[in-house]
């Protein structure tokens, strides 16, 4: 049954088919002190028609309990899985495998267990696809985050990216938090063909195969969620000086290249679903990484339009690339 709605929601939604579901892929372990509020934000979402896959990775503390409240409340809306400890990559990527649509227009958002949802999260992606992305290709709805501390106090907001939303950008950085995004029947069958070790992360891998398989991105620039920054986070916002310089730290010691292996074995596992610009690209890409002159590997990645949002990190991908280490 749908949850709660309201006048300017049943107008936004007319047409749509009332067997339409967002799937919610929420992937948990060790959650217990945050998800409630996380699952209360879903409870309170003004478009109802959801349904809540919750796979916990071998949690010790009380998240199983909180999620069987959970489904005690919703039985019709909510399936429980049990992983077995094999990180937050490896359990979203079960969840992909494991989630079946129930129609061609049904959805996919995935889920954090520590942040809190606006409520007109869901409303917004379905909003976009339904209206303007169209069920025949790999389509992907993203968003901003309202960054917080772990009493839900707001730091800042998420930032914009600078660049269009392509292949080329993809390939080597991912441009919004996974806890934002929502994706189609065609995008989620993409994914369904990416071998675990390919994925390096879901979100990555979702704005990955969206563009390499000819998909449309769109980047909300309204915020669409509590995102709930404290010490036991697995990938957390990143801010300041510090955080590029981590980054670029990690860059410069070749800590990327395990991730470009990656992307390379995830666009062979797409390869049926390529675009021929994708194609030639994934090309491109892989001379960009293998050439055995560093001049030849920045010529192709210059040629390609290889391209990461910022200027910094533009700059700091290509030194990488010359010297070998992506």
């Amino acid at each position: 049954a749908p949850g709660p709605t309201d006048g300017k929601t049943r107008i936004l939604f007319e047409g749509l088919s009332v067997n339409t579901t967002t799937h919610i892929l929420l992937a948990t372990y060790q959650g217990a002190e945050h998800l409630p509020e996380q699952l209360h934000s879903i409870e309170q979402q003004t478009f109802g028609h959801w349904h809540l896959w919750a796979r916990d990775d071998g949690s010790t503390d009380a998240t199983r309990n909180v999620l069987q409240a959970f489904a005690h409340r919703h039985p019709d809306r909510t399936t429980l899985l049990e992983g077995q400890g094999g990180g937050a990559a490896r359990n979203f990527w079960a969840l992909l495998q494991a989630v079946q649509p129930r129609t061609d227009h049904d959805l996919f958002a995935f889920c954090d267990q520590d942040d809190v949802w606006l409520s007109d999260k869901l409303e917004r992606a379905v909003h976009w696809h339904t209206h303007q992305s169209g069920p025949a290709t790999a389509n992907l709805y993203c968003a901003r985050t309202q960054v917080t501390d772990a009493q839900l106090r707001p730091l800042y907001l998420s930032p914009r990216p600078r660049r269009p939303l392509t292949l080329c950008n993809a390939l080597v950085e991912n441009i919004a938090s996974g806890n934002t995004m929502v994706l189609n029947v065609p995008l989620l069958q993409a994914m369904k063909r990416i071998a675990a070790d390919n994925m390096v992360l879901h979100d990555w891998s979702a704005y990955l195969a969206a563009t390499a398989c000819g998909g449309k991105v769109h980047f909300d620039p309204h915020p669409c969620l509590l995102y709930r920054q404290h010490s036991a986070n697995v990938v957390g916002a990143r801010k300041g000086l510090l955080q590029r310089a981590q980054r670029l730290g990690r860059l410069m010691k070749g800590g990327y290249r395990a991730w470009g292996d990656a992307t390379e074995g995830a666009l062979r596992d797409l390869a049926p679903l390529l675009t021929a610009e994708s194609k030639g690209i994934a090309r491109s890409f892989a001379a960009a990484r293998h050439s055995t002159c560093g001049v030849q590997r920045l010529n192709h990645a210059l040629r390609t339009g290889l391209a990461r949002q910022g200027r910094s990190a533009q700059w700091a991908f290509w030194l990488a690339v010359l010297l070998g280490l992506v």
